[in-house]
């Protein structure tokens, strides 16, 4: 079923501001604060939490059953009418407008199509669906816009058509699945180590070298190792947009995705075992490096590390994206919701380097024959 947070003043629906950390309502201006909101607890659908159950078994790669929808009659929302599509869709009535609206199959929060009112997807966010925790955004629309503008510095190389109004407005706030592993590791690797030295004496220079038994043995602990468990979502885009400030992260509640878009993974965290692996190897491999940069070469490493099996919790990180093509490629600006840092690589007008090139010719020539000038000039003098 669709649900969402009512204004106690007019009734209209409240959003999560990321700028003041209340729900507001953008019709009468009402502020609340976050431990003031009404809690909700939705009416589900039957249909629904059916489908959701067999596409979590599918997610998991597992034939076994989840444990049995609980009715839940304490406090219930406004029941609406929810259907289920063969390819996962769920078709919902908004609770404000009474129009249709179609989601895909790991739309968690969004917004009506008709009335404009944010809309969450009960039936994928309640039992084991329900993240650990969720990461509120910091950082608003308009900062998002700046940062984008910032971003494409100014639109001085990039084309106009790339940062027009109606492009910008497009930017989107997504709530992007992530799972936050917790590990440990012995890392135990050994290697070759080659130092160099030389001396002169008189006219003569001697050249010594010595070589090295390496060994680097020490336990290591990660927290929160993030990765997105969307497949939808670029994965080294996140992977640029971290850190995240962890501190901050909250126990999950739906009123933080009022207002925003949220994705439901749809990866796993028994299927991120491999990239996980890898990115451990990466920080044992950095350790490893910073420990022998005295050596002037280093050599047959023989990597022994043994990794324990990790923990995992279920958070949902905020993330700004604009996706936006031009000239048949796809650019995808993004932006960290709760620290400000950007990643993507805007498009580079071809028309203004051929103006910068013009501009710069004539100076470069000009140049060019100044120097020429003065060389022949003292050449011949």
């Amino acid at each position: 079923m669709a649900v969402s947070f009512k204004c106690p003043g007019c009734a209209a629906s409240l959003v999560f501001d990321a700028d003041k950390q209340k729900m507001t309502c953008e019709y009468c201006g009402t502020e609340i604060s976050m431990e003031d909101v009404a809690a909700v607890s939705p009416i589900l659908s039957d249909e629904a939490m059916q489908k959701e159950d067999k596409r979590d078994e599918e997610i998991r790669g597992s034939g076994e059953p989840l444990p049995e929808t609980a009715d839940d009659t304490t406090a219930p929302a406004k029941a609406v009418e929810s259907a289920v599509w063969d390819d996962g869709s769920i078709q919902y009535v908004c609770n404000s407008c009474g129009a249709t609206v179609i989601t895909d199959q790991n739309t968690t929060a969004t917004f009506c199509a008709f009335c404009g009112s944010p809309t969450i997807i009960a039936e994928r966010l309640v039992q084991e669906r329900t993240p650990d925790f969720v990461l509120p955004f910091q950082y608003g629309r308009e900062a998002a816009i700046n940062g984008f503008f910032e971003w494409c510095k100014a639109g001085r190389f990039t084309p106009v058509q790339f940062v027009k109004k109606e492009n910008v407005e497009k930017i989107t706030g997504l709530y992007v699945p992530f799972w936050l592993f917790d590990t440990e590791a012995d890392m135990h690797l050994s290697a070759e180590g080659k130092k160099v030295s030389s001396s002169t004496t008189g006219r003569s220079t001697y050249t010594t070298t010595s070589y090295y038994k390496i060994v680097r043995s020490r336990h290591v602990d990660w927290n929160n190792i993030p990765l997105d468990g969307a497949t939808r979502i670029d994965d080294k885009l996140m992977e640029i947009v971290e850190p995240f400030n962890y501190e901050d992260l909250k126990p999950f509640h739906m009123k933080y995705l009022a207002g925003f878009f949220a994705d439901k993974y749809d990866l796993s965290a028994e299927k991120l075992m491999e990239r996980l692996t890898k990115r451990l190897s990466s920080y044992v491999d950095r350790i490893f490096k910073e420990s022998t940069k005295s050596y002037n070469s280093v050599s047959k490493i023989v990597d022994a590390t043994r990794y324990q099996e990790p923990t995992f919790h279920y958070a949902l990180m905020p993330v700004w994206i604009l996706n936006y093509k031009y000239l048949g490629k796809t650019y995808t600006f993004a932006m960290n919701g709760q620290t400000g840092k950007i990643a993507g690589d805007p498009p580079v007008s071809r028309v203004k380097l051929v103006v910068l090139g013009l501009a710069v010719l004539p100076a470069a020539a000009c140049i060019c024959g100044l120097i020429g000038h003065l060389i022949l000039g003292g050449f011949l003098a």
